[in-house]
């Protein structure tokens, strides 16, 4: 596991959080509600059942998140086996907290308690002790 997989999983990780907040608009829209659009022109069109399409864009959206999950958390439990080797508790942490349960680096400081400036070079540090890590395999 490089660098490349943190930042693969961080981002990942972030889409999906994306995904989700979309598939919870599908949901809303599936569900009938909304309400009459004044803004649109009276123009009358062949009826379709948006519902419907909701409902099935919404089903679709879901496999592929539970797609995702599934995958990135195969690789966060390469990543936890690699963590736990590691000596440093606060490099531990800027690795959990940051890469593998999608803190942004302030929320990660406020978590260790430094400063970001501090936390940034902790997680210099931390990817570097990472790697070392998974050289020695």
């Amino acid at each position: 596991m490089t660098r490349r997989d943190l930042d693969l999983i961080h981002d990942a990780e972030k889409k999906i959080n994306l995904l989700k907040l979309e598939l919870e608009a599908l949901r809303y829209k599936a569900s009938g509600a909304g309400g009459i659009r004044y803004d649109k022109d009276r123009v009358q069109t062949s009826p379709n059942d948006y519902m419907t399409m909701a409902i099935a864009d919404a089903i679709e959206l879901e496999k592929h998140i539970n797609d995702m999950e599934a995958e990135i958390e195969e690789k966060k439990g390469e990543a936890y086996a690699i963590v736990r080797q590691m000596e440093n508790p606060d490099q531990r942490a800027v690795i959990e907290w940051y890469y593998l349960n999608g803190l942004s680096m302030i929320d990660t400081a406020n978590k260790l308690s430094i400063s970001e400036r501090t936390a940034y070079y902790l997680k210099e540090d931390a990817l570097t002790e990472f790697t070392s890590h998974e050289e020695r395999k």
